[in-house]
């Protein structure tokens, strides 16, 4: 008789993990079996979490760019072994443009809360206390916000350059296989809840904060110049701005559970390792985002 089939060996037998294809015994977080190098199931993590389960299949669909920015929303396991398999530079490059266009609608929603007196009859000098957006001086405002936008494109591919070297750097450190164009992809793709979470910010200026109390003389440019200090801090010190900052740090860790997916299908690494150099890459973004700030 084999040993396992003993009965006092069931009770132990169970609790070890053992090769579906072999029958041999492998360790609690192996991906591959080590003696028939077979692909074997989750890991231990992956047992606990099932949302960070890898694909049962090897090779996913190719996926477009809108599909792969929806999927990192819905379906991030499946969406990331397709970005793993076929990295781009497009996916990131949109997501840095949508950014800035994002920024330019914070500022045009700050402006709208900083108002001035406008001449409604000139014959009864009959006044009235408007927008600056609604203005005779909106269009300049407009027109400002849109130019900001090269300046965010540019400082958006510069983060992006940066975080992926650095991230290259600690992904590669940790035994990561994967080349430079797949750090920058999945890096490029995971910060896109950061997007959203700043795109719903916008909302939130136009509907909770308050007016700016003091009124702004456009008529006087360099009144504008000595006021703009003053205004950016008001808005800094306004509690709908903490809590915009408190979600955009929720974001951030969004951002890092992303990520897992990300270095585990571009790097080759375990889920496990995949989660703690996920993490340590969210600490690292959170305090350099509060630090800036």
């Amino acid at each position: 008789m084999r040993v396992r089939d003993n009965p006092l060996y069931v009770g132990v037998w169970v609790m070890v993990r053992r090769c579906e294809f072999c029958d041999s015994p492998v360790p609690a977080d192996a991906t591959v079996c080590p003696v028939c190098r077979e692909n074997i199931a989750e890991e231990s993590v992956e047992r606990l979490l099932p949302l960070l389960k890898r694909p049962e299949r090897k090779e996913v669909r190719f996926m477009s760019i809108r599909e792969r920015l929806w999927g990192v929303l819905r379906r991030p396991s499946a969406t990331y072994r397709d970005i793993g398999q076929r990295p781009d530079a497009a996916g990131p490059f949109i997501i840095i443009i949508m950014n800035a266009v994002v920024m330019m609608g914070l500022f045009l929603g700050l402006s709208s809360k900083v108002n001035t007196l406008v001449v409604l009859n000139g014959t009864s000098g009959e006044t009235a206390e408007v927008s600056v957006l609604l203005s005779q001086s909106g269009l300049s405002f407009g027109l400002a916000a849109i130019v900001g936008i090269m300046p965010g494109i540019m400082l958006g591919i510069i983060y992006l350059i940066i975080g992926t070297a650095f991230a290259h750097f600690a992904f590669k450190l940790t035994g990561g296989s994967g080349g430079r164009m797949k750090t920058l992809s999945i890096v490029g793709y995971s910060i896109f809840p950061v997007v959203l979470i700043r795109l719903l910010s916008i909302l939130m200026i136009f509907i909770l904060v308050p007016s700016y109390p003091t009124l702004v003389d456009l008529s006087n440019p360099s009144s504008i110049s000595a006021i703009a200090q003053s205004l950016v801090t008001w808005a800094y010190d306004l509690n709908i701005w903490r809590i915009i900052d408190v979600m955009t740090t929720g974001a951030m860790v969004w951002t890092g559970f992303l990520l897992i997916f990300g270095i585990r299908e571009a790097h080759n690494t375990s889920t496990k390792w995949a989660v703690v150099v996920a993490i340590i890459c969210t600490i690292i973004l959170g305090w350099t985002f509060w630090q800036v700030h």
